[in-house]
C-alpha cells in the first residue's frame, strides 16, 4: 500500500475508524487491527473530498508574519530596540508600538517569558475592571498556558484566560473575558447566553473570526 507522506496509518485497538486532518496538512488514520490495506484505501476514497477541503482550509488560515525584530502584542507588530540601561526592565510604548529593554526579546524563550508575566499583570487588570463595569462578579482568575482554550469558567465561578490572548487585538481579548464573564451567570451556550453575550460585546462575531483566522498564530 502506497499513500502520500504526510498520510500516517496505524493500527490500533479500536472498534471503529478514527480519521483526523491536522493543521500542518497530514492526515492521521486510526484503524481496527484487523483492518486490511483494501478497507483502509476504501476509506481513505470515500473520504478524499472531505480530506481535501480540510486541508484546503487550513492552508487557508492567515498567518502574521513578523520581522527580524518585532513582537506581536495586542495584534500588532512592536519593534525591539536592546536598550542596555533598561536591564531586565521591558518598556512597552503603545504609542510608537515600539519595545525597549535589556533582555534579548528576540530569543524565544526569554520573549514568552516575559509575555507571560506582562500578559497576567495586563489580563488581570482587565477582567477586574470589565467584573465592576458588567457586574458580573467572579470567584478567582488564572492565567493558564491551555494550547485549545482561550478561556474557561468553573461552575465554582473561577474564571480562567490564556495569556496568549495578549498578543491578539484588545477587541478580541475583551471578548474572551466577556464570554468567560458570561458564563458565571449561564454556564451552557444556550440562547439566552447567546443573547447576554451579543448585548455585552456586539463584535463578538468579529472576534471569534478573528481568532478563527489567526488564532494559530498566537
Amino acid at each position: 500500500m502506497i499513500l502520500p507522506e504526510n498520510y500516517i496509518v496505524e493500527h490500533r485497538e479500536v472498534k471503529h475508524v478514527r480519521l483526523r486532518v491536522h493543521e500542518d496538512g497530514k492526515v492521521y488514520l486510526f484503524v481496527p487491527m484487523d483492518f486490511t490495506e483494501h478497507e483502509i484505501m476504501k476509506v481513505l476514497e470515500m473520504k478524499a473530498e472531505w480530506i481535501a477541503a480540510k486541508q484546503q482550509y487550513f492552508r487557508q488560515k492567515g498567518k502574521i508574519l513578523l520581522g527580524r525584530n518585532e513582537v506581536l502584542l495586542f495584534g500588532n507588530r512592536y519593534a525591539y530596540y536592546y536598550t542596555p540601561q533598561y536591564k531586565n526592565r521591558v518598556v512597552v510604548n503603545e504609542e510608537s508600538m515600539t519595545l525597549q529593554s535589556g533582555m534579548d526579546l528576540l530569543d524565544l524563550s526569554v520573549q514568552e517569558r516575559w509575555l507571560k508575566g506582562y500578559a497576567g499583570k495586563c489580563i488581570r487588570q482587565r477582567v477586574a475592571m470589565m467584573s465592576e463595569v458588567l457586574m458580573l462578579p467572579y470567584n478567582r482568575l488564572f492565567i493558564r498556558s491551555q494550547r485549545n482554550k482561550w478561556g474557561n469558567c468553573s461552575s465554582k465561578k473561577n474564571v480562567s484566560i490564556n495569556w496568549r490572548i495578549i498578543r491578539a487585538p484588545s477587541f478580541v481579548m475583551d471578548y474572551v473575558i466577556i464570554h468567560e464573564l458570561c458564563h458565571t451567570v449561564v454556564m451552557k451556550h444556550t440562547v439566552k447566553f447567546d443573547t447576554m453575550l451579543a448585548s455585552l460585546c456586539p463584535c463578538y462575531k468579529e472576534a471569534q473570526k478573528w481568532l478563527e483566522i489567526y488564532g494559530n498564530n498566537l
